[in-house]
């Protein structure tokens, strides 16, 4: 997981926006002399990273807000194809920051996983279904004053029970093995996951590396409201896996299925949500790149 790049600058880059502001706060700590850049916009960011690269293609990006904040940094070094040779390092302020919940313990420079979906990228869970219409609902919740990002997920979750739709979706598999599968099914959500945790603290995937060249899937069926919160407590902990056996646990079986591989192919979602973003996409094909991105931790 160790990665030696070598570093000539650190650049650091803040979303105004993140935290409600506290990313913005916090730039008043920072010591004049290291490079600042306060963003003015998404697309603002993505380009100033990409032409940063440009000059200096070993720099470090210390990124000052949540998840959505590291999924436009992550995009802009791929794009920029400095990803090998530049670095992330992630101050966790936005109001939601569940992709370094599964770092905990660990310190240092390390390379992990991409998940390129259509023309983007993605290095968390890209969702679609129930989950990514949860996203979009909590999206506009956590503007409300002291509703934090969990809270805001969880009243997504309860106003989105009421309207539950399920996808008429096809899945295609693509393992490691070169093989393939097709599962085609009335489907609650869909999860592709690189690493564990999303919306605001669901331990979605329990058992994934995010340096293993893997993909972790997640397919919940179409199950009604009752089943469903008789399951959601478990599952936002973790407890829908058995660990030792890395396998969904009896319990779930009927509801659940969960495979790892190395690219899937999903249609029929009404949307798709990488990283928190959610986008217009009717289908997409995600594809794992290994240990394609660098980040520091402390």
């Amino acid at each position: 997981m160790e990665t030696k790049t070598k570093i000539k600058k650190i650049m650091h880059i803040f979303n105004p926006l993140a935290g409600k502001g506290m990313a913005k706060k916090m730039k008043e700590n920072i010591d004049s002399s290291n490079y600042v850049y306060m963003s003015k916009s998404p697309e603002d960011a993505t380009e100033f990273i990409i032409n940063t690269c440009k000059e200096t293609p070993d720099t470090r990006f210390t990124v000052y807000g949540g998840d959505g904040t590291v999924f436009r940094a992550v995009n802009a070094l791929m794009k920029s194809g400095c990803n090998d040779t530049a670095q992330i390092k992630i101050v966790p302020v936005g109001s939601g920051n569940d992709f370094v919940r599964s770092f905990e313990g660990i310190k240092g420079d390390v390379a992990v996983d991409v998940m390129k979906f259509n023309d983007r990228y993605g290095i968390n869970v890209i969702n679609m279904g129930f989950d990514c219409e949860v996203v979009r609902r909590a999206a506009k919740i956590k503007k409300v004053p002291l509703v934090s990002g969990k809270m805001a997920y969880i009243f997504g979750v309860v106003g989105e029970l009421l309207h539950k739709k399920a996808m008429d979706a096809t899945v295609t598999i693509d393992y490691a093995d070169g093989t393939s599968e097709v599962i085609e099914d009335k489907m609650l959500l869909i999860a592709v996951a690189n690493a564990n945790w999303y919306g605001g603290g669901f331990k979605l995937a329990p058992t994934a590396l995010v340096n293993d060249g893997l993909l972790d899937l997640y397919i919940v069926k179409n199950v009604s409201t009752k089943t469903f919160l008789s399951l959601v407590g478990d599952y936002k902990k973790g407890e829908h896996v058995d660990l030792e056996k890395d396998e969904i646990k009896d319990k779930f079986k009927d509801f659940v299925i969960y495979k790892k591989c190395v690219g899937v192919k999903i249609e029929g979602c009404k949307s798709v949500c990488a990283d928190g973003e959610i986008f217009a996409d009717t289908e997409v094909d995600v594809r794992v790149i290994p240990q394609a991105i660098n980040l520091y931790l402390e």
